[in-house]
């Protein structure tokens, strides 16, 4: 089989696996290394932890993954992926220098903040953002090696801050200079560099048609070969722990297959490098890059229920989502997704809970008390439930829910002349008006809780669902924008009325904290007993949104001194500013 219509069939196969910071997806950068499942204590020492960073310049990503995994062509780069965390579709600087490259490579850095623009460095900002060489001589005083073929790189580097520093003429004669420091007892952090590959790439061509490429990528594979062996040969290896990391630099310019031409950011060959990150007690974790057509909505959310706890803003924060009264109040409009998961009633459609808090700022939805709230109505649909000491105090749509299907649920509460409206939508479509609310008094003292609350009429018995995507925006946003908006399932900075969010959970963030991602940074804690799931769904009414930086999504470059720095117990790493996103790999029972 041809290796292009090999590369359609793998692009169709290839899944939709979106790592969502939580969100997320879009989760937040952080500049910590949560390993979760740690191996064993083996009583090591901090000077037994070493590392061996190897960095390819020009090597294309799925090229490399195609030749290691699909053809057998990269056998000790194929043996090293099986325990690593690791992306073949890794995205390089859209800057196209290979200064910038190395830069984001050494500094855990983008050019936004180390400035390198150039191979000249004119501007630079490494005094502020310096490379892991200095941070390690600073902060653990080890031995660091610097093998390289090209003569730009040490110019990026601190001086000092190697201990054996040279520039080859030759891949040849670095592979030969790597081996020899990693023979030195002492050996703890060796970075070796080659260039034969984008060398061979920028001559005779890229891509996976051109054979000269595609030798000049074995012959480094075989010169990885060789490295492991040495240090798999080290007399005091099995007291060691090695973390290799294996990197290009950046991809290299051909023609893409007209299949795999999606016109995102992973289409572009010259930035489409990889990262790959080993140790023996890793498991395979492979970080794909997120499907751009039809793309399912992959996320995590909480599922709440009586026994599973709920999500909660103090009072004092919450204050902000008081809602008022009078006509004069403001302009509001609020959206979640909800999906019922399980209800105790008549053919699976009812549900012993009558207005069952989802989502309000009241101490219950009983008595009508000061406040607001979404409510679920047993088996008949739901409610936005106002104050009031008469009746006539919601707006309903009694429409029931099916269940494990998402919803978008908006409410809207506007003026119209002397007249406070509240408009209920499902999936963006009107479901029910009311003309009613200029009297009711949609402020408490109350905190903002999210999933279940306690209290008669409150009590969410009967039933369990699972919400996410929840916005408040400070607008009263049209019928048609609310229709265009409701299938989607992330608020970007291009979304309609994004700059009126006062507050918007992704409610992704797999932790203890629904970290809110607008301006107000009003987080909600989840307490109980609460369980997160992970899922991957289509549906008619969901329009997955692509987030914006979507090379974030995959392990980068500019990732891996954050792994270096806590591989090597840099515990002050927090200060350094990073925009290196962290990877937990997965351990290995074994």
């Amino acid at each position: 089989m041809k290796r292009n219509t090999w590369k359609k069939y793998r692009f169709a196969a290839w899944g939709c696996l979106l790592l969502v910071v939580a969100f997320s997806c879009n989760k937040s950068i952080e500049n910590k290394l949560e390993f979760g499942s740690e191996p064993k204590d083996l009583g090591l020492s901090a000077n037994q932890f070493k590392i061996a960073y190897v960095v390819v310049e020009g090597a294309v990503g799925t090229i490399v993954g195609s030749e290691a995994t699909d053809y057998g062509h990269m056998p000790n780069m194929a043996a090293l992926s099986m325990n690593s965390v690791f992306s073949w579709n890794s995205v390089s600087s859209e800057h196209e220098t290979l200064a910038t490259d190395y830069a984001d490579l050494l500094t855990g850095t983008e050019i936004e903040k180390h400035k390198v623009s150039d191979d000249q460095l004119n501007g630079n900002n490494l005094a502020t953002y310096p490379t892991f060489f200095k941070r390690i001589k600073q902060y653990k005083g080890s031995r660091t090696a610097l093998l390289t073929s090209n003569p730009l790189v040490p110019t990026l580097i601190e001086a000092n801050s190697v201990d054996n520093n040279k520039v080859l003429s030759t891949d040849a004669e670095v592979l030969s200079a790597t081996k020899d420091e990693l023979s030195k007892d002492e050996a703890t952090f060796v970075m070796a560099t080659f260039s034969s590959v984008r060398q061979v790439g920028e001559q005779t061509g890229y891509g996976s048609e051109n054979d000269k490429y595609i030798q000049a990528l074995a012959t480094f594979d075989d010169q990885l070969g060789e490295i492991r062996k040495t240090i798999t040969n080290r007399k005091n290896y099995k007291n060691e722990r090695w973390l290799i990391v294996v990197a290009s630099t950046n991809g290299g310019k051909y023609a893409l297959n007209p299949a795999l031409q999606d016109g995102s950011v992973f289409a572009i060959p010259e930035r489409n490098n990889f990262v790959l990150m080993n140790n023996p007690e890793f498991s395979y974790k492979l970080v794909e890059r997120m499907e751009t057509v039809d793309p399912a909505w992959t996320s995590s959310a909480v599922r709440y229920s009586e026994a599973n706890g709920s999500a909660n803003l103090p009072a004092a924060q919450a204050a902000l989502y008081n809602l008022g009264t009078g006509v004069d109040a403001g302009d509001y409009t609020i959206q979640l997704k909800l999906k019922v998961n399980e209800m105790n009633g008549r053919n699976g459609k009812a549900g012993t809970a009558q207005n069952g808090v989802i989502f309000g700022k009241q101490n219950s939805a009983a008595n009508f008390p000061a406040g607001w709230s979404i409510t679920y109505n047993g088996g008949s649909g739901w409610r936005f439930i106002g104050n009031s000491s008469t009746g006539a105090n919601y707006a309903i749509d009694g429409t029931a829910f099916d269940l494990d299907t998402w919803y978008t649920l908006t409410v809207k509460i506007y003026k119209d002349g002397n007249n406070r409206i509240v408009k209920m939508y499902r999936d963006g479509d009107l479901k029910s008006t009311n003309t009613t609310f200029a009297g009711r008094n949609l402020s408490s003292d109350s905190p903002l809780k999210l999933g279940y609350y306690e209290g008669a009429y409150g009590n969410n018995g009967g039933f369990a669902h699972t919400i996410a995507d929840v916005r408040i925006y400070k607008a009263a946003i049209p019928d048609d924008v609310i229709k265009a908006i409701s299938c989607s399932t992330m608020a970007i900075s291009t979304s309609p009325f994004y700059n009126d969010l006062i507050g918007y959970w992704p409610a992704d963030d797999g932790g203890a904290i629904l970290k809110d991602k607008s301006k107000n940074k009003r987080n909600f804690e989840l307490t109980g007993s609460y369980v997160w799931n992970s899922f991957s769904e289509r549906g008619a009414s969901l329009c997955p949104t692509l987030p914006e930086r979507m090379d974030r999504y995959v392990v980068r470059t500019v990732d891996a001194p954050l792994m270096i720095y806590n591989w090597m117990n840099i515990l002050e790493v927090g200060q350094f500013n990073l925009d290196a996103q962290s990877w937990s790999p997965a351990f290995s029972n074994n």
